[in-house]
């Protein structure tokens, strides 16, 4: 499937508000007239087809011409709030003061509605329409009616974001996201015509975290953009017609399927109560109006974007209604006795549930002995307690919502999370969760890392913990070496139709997938060069599709934080041209290039690692890492060698003669990593002997070449270098 942005008979909302203008004026599209033309395109009878819905649906209204139905109908809704750990994690309680200010809006229980002008204050409706948040999802099992979902897909937000849609016979799906694929939009949904049968994948609405509710990351202003969305939900069209592009005069001519709202040419950021954009002197073909031409516009209707939005009109109530009593896009269902019971709105109370262990973190990388804030985000019902287990870490355990950790020893660290309420526990447990570097470097001064050795200690990053992720394999490096894979590649061909893989590519775009060095002491290398060869292939047919990126950051703290130093560009990143779809691998020497950049050193890079950052695009295919290397020269330690009062000697030395070294020993016992001038290790030893005086000879069991070389000296936290010359 090609990847679309599908504003098909979709509203695009910037901002609806209980106030009067008061931003600076913005013009917000989600270029519904060239999506259009474009799906128009794809499926030559679309048009034609929400046309004939249309005219039923007006049939059906003039059939009910002069009846008045109150009978309440109550939708059962869920919320999906897709995130990254960002603010756009909202809150449970921003949620539930969302479907309070939809019941508010759609009950015409709105104490504004004493503002609404005269001409209109006698159409104003109550739509006898609630929303309710589901108690069981579609599996039966106790819900809140609102799941948090982490996925890179809350950014960019389109029809493919809409992961884990419930039967849309069942629930209205909202998913909140923090970035919709078209700037300045801020949600937009679907009319019931355009997503009937086979398009059920993309009903719903997709709207902004910060147009939900009133509170949290939102605001009053902002909190009617739903009551827009929903209103397009249930077939409304703006006041202004069947498209985005309010203040056109070409608008007046334009029919919005409801007779009591007058015809416009619609507001954009603006409240004029006597505005009058369609008077007797327009030309208003074929446009059906209780009103005539000569009024003026209803700009407080929550279908304009005045930003004063009241009311929704009688004749809006009727076509809404109409939607949810009709079987397009299975909305009737939804109103359903069997449908709520088997939603859970029908309880008189909702039940509890048992909360969703979850927690973040603000790092996942740190210094030995540094320290870590934890936050339980635990969701789905309120927890009444909790336990925090921390491996390794200071404090070791807690039981308050935010903790902050101190590690003082290396390695990776589980952490475990317990939260409990009056329906039950339930535990996350996240193993090797935090990685704590050592106080001392992985390696001092240059080095070539060809992944050949056990000696590599790159760590990977797959945040998302999806497919697509780096792995280290044998026998397709450079030169038919060991190296780095990226697979971004996966066989949809046999994947079931609207399941994830069926949805793989259509997803891939914007996942991020990062390969992170060893740490580097390079405080005393000078003329650094970082250099890595690497391999790929793109499924994109042309240019404009190419929008994958790979970033290359360092980090001086042990990647607690990054600084971005390098973007590969298009050209650059291509190295074997398109795969055309096929599982790629290197096949020869000319499929790899070599990438290198200068890094500027200091006295803090003590513990500097670089991270290789993957974007994917939806046309993605796998990418290859081989021979990462730092290239300079290293200098000497001064000074620092007073600590053990160590001496090497003879130095200079033959190539038939050995080291000896002569030190006081502390607590700990002391490594030597011998080194030539390259960076390559050429011996290493530890001499256990602790809080006395040791003088011994290395045990080099091949005689040195005449070359300078590097004898690392470390001894618990802290480490030094030698010269030695061999002559």
């Amino acid at each position: 499937m090609n990847k679309i942005f599908t504003c098909l008979l979709v509203s695009s909302l910037s901002i609806l508000s209980t106030q009067t203008f008061a931003q600076e004026d913005k013009h917000f599209s989600c270029g519904l007239t060239h999506q259009l033309k474009e799906l128009y395109k794809q499926n030559p009878d679309l048009e034609k087809k929400i046309a004939h819905e249309n005219e039923l649906t007006r049939q059906r209204l003039n059939q009910k011409s002069g009846t008045v139905d109150t009978t309440l109908y109550i939708i059962p809704i869920v919320f999906h709030i897709l995130h990254e750990n960002g603010s756009e994690n909202i809150s449970d309680a921003q949620v539930i003061d969302q479907v309070a200010v939809l019941n508010r809006d759609y009950r015409l229980r709105n104490s504004d509605t004493t503002q609404i002008v005269s001409d209109f204050d006698t159409i104003k409706a109550d739509i006898h329409i609630e929303f309710r948040l589901a108690t069981k999802d579609p599996w039966g099992n106790c819900t809140n009616g609102i799941e948090h979902i982490y996925t890179h897909n809350a950014n960019g937000g389109d029809d493919y974001s809409k992961e884990n849609q419930w039967d849309r016979s069942r629930y209205l799906n909202v998913w909140v996201v923090n970035t919709i694929g078209t700037a300045g939009v801020a949600g937009y949904a679907f009319y019931p015509s355009s997503v009937d049968l086979d398009r059920f994948y993309a009903d719903g609405i997709i709207i902004l975290n910060d147009y939900i509710g009133r509170i949290g990351t939102s605001s009053e202003y902002n909190s009617r953009a739903l009551t827009h969305e929903i209103g397009h939900w249930m077939n409304l069209s703006h006041t202004w017609g069947d498209n985005n592009d309010p203040g056109n005069t070409a608008s007046c001519g334009e029919d919005d399927h409801v007779t009591d709202t007058p015809v416009t040419i619609g507001s954009q950021l603006v409240c004029n109560l006597n505005q009058n954009t369609c008077n007797d002197t327009a030309v208003a073909i074929g446009v059906t109006s209780d009103w005539g031409y000569d009024v003026v516009d209803n700009v407080q209707n929550y279908m304009d974007y005045s930003y004063c939005s009241r009311m929704f009109s009688k004749g809006q109530a009727a076509r809404m209604r109409d939607a949810i009593t009709n079987t397009a896009a299975n909305r009737s269902n939804l109103i359903t006795p069997e449908t709520h019971a088997a939603t859970g709105i029908d309880l008189t109370t909702a039940p509890i549930c048992t909360p969703l262990a979850y927690f973040k973190s603000d790092k996942k990388m740190v210094c030995q002995g540094s320290s870590v804030l934890f936050t339980d985000n635990s969701s789905r019902a309120t927890v009444t307690s909790r336990v925090w287990t921390f491996e390794d870490g200071t404090p070791s355990t807690s039981t308050t919502a935010t903790q902050s950790v101190q590690y003082n020893t290396p390695g990776f660290k589980k952490v475990t999370l317990s939260v409990t309420n009056s329906n039950g526990t339930d535990v996350i447990e996240e193993n090797a969760y935090i990685y704590v570097s050592p106080t001392w470097p992985d390696f001092i001064g240059p080095k070539n890392d060809d992944f050949e050795t056990s000696q590599t200690f790159f760590l990977i990053e797959n945040p998302e913990n999806n497919w697509a992720r780096f792995t280290k394999i044998s026998g397709v490096g450079h030169n038919s070496s060991t190296c780095y894979k990226l697979n971004n590649y996966k066989n949809t061909n046999m994947a079931l139709a609207y399941t994830d893989d069926w949805y793989y590519y259509n997803r891939l775009g914007g996942s991020k997938d990062n390969l992170i060095s060893s740490s580097y002491d390079l405080s005393n290398t000078s003329n650094v060069t970082v250099s890595f060869d690497y391999a790929y292939a793109t499924n994109a047919a042309q240019t404009s599709d190419i929008t994958e990126k790979v970033k290359i950051y360092a980090s001086k703290d042990c990647g607690a934080t990054w600084t971005l130093k390098k973007t590969l560009t298009t050209s650059e990143l291509l190295t074997a041209g398109t795969a055309a779809g096929n599982d790629f691998t290197p096949s020869s020497a000319s499929q790899w290039k070599n990438y290198s950049f200068t890094y500027a050193t200091g006295v803090n890079d003590k513990q500097t690692r670089f991270k290789i950052e993957y974007t994917a695009s939806d046309f993605s295919n796998n990418f290859y890492v081989d021979n990462f290397n730092i290239g300079g020269t290293l200098g000497l330690f001064a000074n620092e060698a007073d600590v053990l009062a160590l001496d090497v000697y003879p130095n200079p030395t033959k190539t038939n003669q050995a080291i000896n070294v002569m030190y006081h020993s502390n607590d700990n016992a002391v490594t030597f990593v011998l080194r030539d001038i390259q960076g390559k290790i050429v011996h290493t030893e530890t001499i256990e002997a602790t809080n006395s005086e040791v003088n011994q000879k290395l045990n080099i069991t091949t005689p040195l070449s005449s070359s300078c070389y590097f004898l690392e000296v470390s001894s618990g936290n802290f480490s030094v270098t030698k010269k030695i010359v061999v002559m």
